[in-house]
């Protein structure tokens, strides 16, 4: 190889040079510099990422510590109120007064209910109302359908406190 390159004039010498230093950026450019930029760039919008990510997790977290304050000071202000009288009131609130068929405790902390020819709509938005705003438990729920649409029998037994 010495012998060849000594053979070249050095006008071609200088070219091959030349061309070899361009060969030689341009493979480091393709081969290193290329991949090492594509991959910094990628990291800086993972990282953009995870920082919208903290920032709505902290916002949840906030969000859910409200609401566990709020369910607590809910809880603490039925404190003297029964869930017998509680869920009769509430059910009453939601226009299931008529529907209500029988309310009866089931121990110091349970109450057993039975609706007849209740709004079926009705009865879900109830029952969400008693486990969100009053940290009611569902521990038992049959529903059986009326031949009129939208109307249910439901046998349900409520628990206080949710788990």
């Amino acid at each position: 190889m010495k012998e060849w390159l000594a053979r070249l004039a050095s006008r071609e010498r200088r070219g091959l040079l030349v061309g070899a230093g361009l060969l030689l950026a341009v493979l480091l450019y393709l081969l290193a510099w290329l991949p090492f930029s594509r991959e910094v760039e990628r990291l800086r919008t993972t990282v953009a990422e995870q920082r919208t990510l903290a920032a709505w997790m902290e916002q949840a977290a906030r969000e859910a510590q409200r609401l566990r304050r709020l369910r607590a000071a809910s809880s603490q202000g039925r404190a003297h109120r029964s869930l017998l009288s509680l869920s009769d009131q509430t059910a009453r609130e939601r226009g299931l007064g008529g529907a209500i068929k029988r309310v009866e405790p089931e121990g110091q902390d349970k109450v057993r209910i039975r609706l007849e020819a209740a709004a079926f709509d009705d009865l879900v938005r109830w029952l969400e109302q008693l486990q969100i705003s009053h940290g009611v438990r569902i521990l038992r729920i049959t529903v059986e359908a009326r031949e009129t649409p939208g109307l249910v029998d439901a046998r349900l037994t409520l628990a206080e406190g949710a788990s």
